[in-house]
């Protein structure tokens, strides 16, 4: 287990793992699109306000994923603290720092005192939620590791709009081209099972953070959504990326991808973000010129070595 690495998890929660019947400790705050099952007597102060803020924003990007999230309520399970959550009904566990509960329609996390790492980890389990329900709705699938990891570390982001002040876009920017894994390997591998070494693992997360940001961000949503369907159809990889985005293979898809990634522009943001002073941006364009369970990931501690 790596030192500066705490891992959320997607469960298929059966009908037998439901949650069992609570103390009088717990108490339920409802908002418009949450239900939080609380340990403590009172939410953190403007925390609902900010789930509400939370769910405007990934609805704009994973709405088209799942629409139920319009109408439907997501319940929320906030322990009081770790020792409390690993010792829970739904068992999760020793690393694990939040769960997303498939059938349930919930995420599971412990309270944390840095309300923002809070709310990332939320965000990032949410993300598992409405995505990778998108996947187990056609029979029971799931997605490829690399972009359902980018995808939660993307939505991890508070402020899409500014996504430099990102950790996880500066050790993206950051890194030095040869951290990269080759691309026939990095589409294959599920880094639990199959990385063990954690510089390989850093690399593996930064490098799916990147590779799905310039899948969305960089193009079009609705060739994303295409993408995401043609792989959950059962396309292959190559045979997806050539229906929603046109390219000849994974050399092409390469080749752009880098070419992005080496632009000046985001250096420049990553410089100015680290130093906090104003930038000013272009916009960004399309292919041409051009986002775990893994939450509570502190990149910057432990990715020092990727930058040159």
């Amino acid at each position: 287990m790596l030192p500066w690495l705490a891992i959320g998890l997607m469960v298929a929660a059966r009908i037998d793992a439901a949650p069992k019947e609570r103390g009088w400790n717990w108490r339920e705050t409802t908002s418009p699109h949450f239900t939080v099952e609380h340990e403590m007597p009172w939410t953190p102060p403007g925390f609902v306000m900010s789930l509400e803020r939370m769910h405007s924003r990934l609805r704009m990007d994973l709405g088209m994923f799942s629409p139920w999230m319009a109408k439907e309520r997501i319940k929320l399970y906030l322990y009081k603290d770790s020792p409390s959550y690993l010792s829970g009904e739904f068992q999760p566990p020793s690393w694990s720092n939040g769960l997303a509960l498939y059938e349930l329609k919930a995420v599971a996390v412990p309270d944390n005192p840095d309300r923002k790492v809070l709310l990332r980890v939320i965000s990032h389990e949410t993300t598992h939620l409405l995505f990778e329900g998108y996947w187990h709705e056609a029979g029971g699938k799931d997605p490829p590791s690399w972009l359902n990891e980018g995808l939660a570390m993307m939505e991890e982001d508070d402020s899409p709009n500014r996504p430099e002040r990102s950790p996880w876009f500066q050790n993206m920017v950051l890194a030095k081209p040869s951290s990269f894994l080759p691309m026939e390997q990095f589409f294959t591998l599920t880094p639990a099972k199959d990385l063990q070494n954690s510089t390989n693992v850093g690399d593996f997360y930064v490098q799916a953070y990147s590779m799905v940001y310039f899948l969305y961000r960089g193009h079009q949503r609705l060739q994303f959504k295409n993408f995401c369907a043609q792989l959950r159809d059962g396309k292959g990889l190559e045979q997806s990326l050539w229906l929603a985005y046109r390219y000849h293979g994974l050399s092409d898809l390469e080749k752009d991808w880098r070419r992005w990634l080496s632009r000046s522009e985001l250096r420049n943001k990553v410089a100015a973000a680290l130093a906090d002073t104003p930038v000013q941006t272009q916009s960004e364009g399309s292919k041409s010129t051009a986002p775990f369970s893994h939450s509570g990931f502190q990149p910057m501690k432990g990715f020092k070595s990727l930058r040159e």
